[in-house]
C-alpha cells in the first residue's frame, strides 16, 4: 500500500455517461473478541485514533467505516495531513483483519 492509503481511482467514463473519478481509500480493520465480556473490539490499522466496541462484526465494520470516511473527509476539506499509519498495524494472535474500500 502506498503511504497515501489510496487505491487506484476509476477513470472517467469513456462513453461520456459516467462522472468524474471517485477517490477510494483502504480502511484496514483489526477485529477481536473480548473474552471477558464477549463484545467485539475493532480498530483501524492504517489510521490513528479510530476504534470501537460493539456486539457484532457487522455493527463494528459499519461504524468504523462511517468514522473513517468522516475523519478522512474532514482532513481533506480542511487541508490537514491524514494521519496514516504506514506500515499499517498487523493482527496479533487471535485477531482478524478486514479490508474495506471507502469511496468519498
Amino acid at each position: 500500500m502506498s503511504s497515501s492509503g489510496s487505491l487506484p481511482q476509476a477513470s472517467e467514463s469513456s462513453c461520456g455517461t459516467g462522472g468524474a473519478a471517485v477517490p477510494v481509500f483502504n480502511c484496514i480493520v483489526i477485529l477481536t473478541r473480548d473474552t471477558t465480556t464477549g463484545r467485539m473490539l475493532a480498530r483501524v490499522a492504517n489510521m490513528a485514533g479510530i476504534a470501537a466496541e460493539g456486539n457484532s462484526e457487522r455493527e463494528l465494520l459499519m461504524l468504523l467505516t462511517k468514522r473513517f470516511k468522516a475523519f478522512l473527509m474532514d482532513c481533506l476539506q480542511n487541508n490537514r495531513e491524514i494521519p496514516w499509519i504506514d506500515p499499517a498495524e498487523t493482527p496479533l494472535p487471535g485477531e482478524q483483519q478486514r479490508f474495506i474500500p471507502v469511496h468519498l
